[in-house]
């Protein structure tokens, strides 16, 4: 019997490709509003006020649980369960450490050199702590992550830009001699060469944090990989810089090819305009620097996994920009009284521009109970020093 066309069975897809296509893509959502969180930012402000500061902490778990608690993936949302108590002990912590910094080297001599050298070794401890503490405490699901990136990885990504800005000080006191205004041209290009290495390697340096801090993320059992390269931050930096360096040669010669040879009336409207120059660079920079920050959040979210969690970034340069420099304007026209939605502006576009590629795989983790109680000392500490490792 003669089979007909239509008894003629088609081959079977391959199963990565029946597995690519039955994969369920989910993007977070954010349901925070400015007139929400104006409320606790204002109560917040008053408190920390009224209370010297020692309220800030409440404030702190305030505003990461409204933040939490409006972030939704999947039909599900994260929550955050830090204490005040321990994240106010941090805090004192970082007072205490101030304190010493700024007043250990004038009154002790050169045991106040230890003093301030010992502070800044801490650092990358406390960084640890911060991200152990702040992820421990966030959960979805009812299941929290966790950081186990070791601390000596952290001082190996610290040391070496602190290393270079030590050698650049010691240059300059070296070639300062009898007078404190004069350094020598031989210790001036040694300070430069060194702080040309550290813009040289900053993009590695780059790299090496968010691999530290993107690849030891734990949910449950499931640990996170970071699979970005070097190569991928090295772009964003050198695009940024040759913005920046045309953007200034090119507000130069605005306006010194305007002010040459102008007299009177002429001669006052590009006064004017040499004196809106900082304005404007600082837009233009605040421009470029969103830009990058573009760039690197999709770079560094798409190259993020969890196991069979795939994720993707697609925040657009353009509006990013636009949001930014409209929440300026926004925040110096009210007095800084629309900073609270300023923030969720951003908070909004950012969260919103990730989604979970895989969203069914959310479901199988097993929860690790083996986790043990993290200190908050790292998480007070580093929010008072205003160390922002974020995206």
């Amino acid at each position: 019997m003669i089979s007909s066309p239509t008894d003629v069975q088609e081959p079977a897809p391959p199963a990565a490709a029946v597995a690519i296509s039955a994969a369920r893509s989910c993007r977070i959502h954010f349901t925070g509003t400015g007139q929400e969180y104006f409320r606790i930012w204002i109560v917040n402000l008053l408190l920390t006020i009224a209370t010297l500061g020692i309220y800030s902490a409440w404030a702190k778990v305030r505003k990461m649980q409204y933040l939490h608690r409006n972030t939704h993936l999947d039909g599900s949302v994260f929550d955050y369960h830090g204490e005040p108590i321990a994240i106010l002990k941090g805090r004192l912590l970082a007072v205490a450490l101030l304190v010493a910094y700024k007043f250990a080297l004038p009154l002790l001599g050169g045991f106040g050199l230890i003093a301030v050298v010992a502070v800044i070794a801490s650092i990358p401890w406390l960084l640890t702590q911060s991200y152990r503490f702040k992820l421990r405490n966030t959960s979805y699901r009812g299941l929290h992550f966790r950081f186990a990136g070791p601390v000596w990885h952290a001082y190996l990504i610290v040391g070496l830009p602190a290393m270079l800005m030590l050698a650049a000080a010691v240059l300059a006191a070296l070639g300062m001699g009898g007078d404190p205004q004069q350094v020598s041209r031989r210790h001036a290009l040694g300070i430069g060469m060194a702080y040309l290495a550290l813009m040289a390697l900053w993009p590695y340096l780059h790299f090496c944090f968010k691999r530290w801090q993107h690849g030891h993320v734990l949910y449950g059992t499931s640990r996170a990989r970071f699979e970005a390269y070097a190569g991928d931050f090295y772009g964003p930096y050198a695009v940024g810089g040759i913005f920046c360096a045309a953007s200034i040669v090119g507000l130069a010669l605005v306006v010194g090819l305007g002010t040459a040879g102008e007299t009177g009336a002429v001669s006052g409207r590009w006064a004017g305009v040499a004196l809106l120059w900082p304005l404007l660079f600082y837009v233009v920079v605040l421009a470029i620097v969103q830009f990058v920050k573009a760039w690197l959040q999709n770079t560094v979210w798409s190259s993020t996994r969890l196991e069979g969690v795939r994720l993707s970034s697609d925040v657009h340069a353009g509006r990013l920009i636009g949001i930014t420099l409209s929440n300026l304007a926004m925040i110096v026209l009210s007095l800084g009284l629309m900073i609270p939605f300023a923030v969720m502006r951003q908070t909004k576009y950012r969260i919103e521009s990730i989604r979970v590629l895989d969203a069914d795989e959310l479901g199988r983790f097993v929860a690790d109970a083996a986790g043990s109680r993290v200190g908050a000392a790292g998480e007070g500490t580093v929010d008072l020093m205003d160390l922002d490792f974020g995206l």
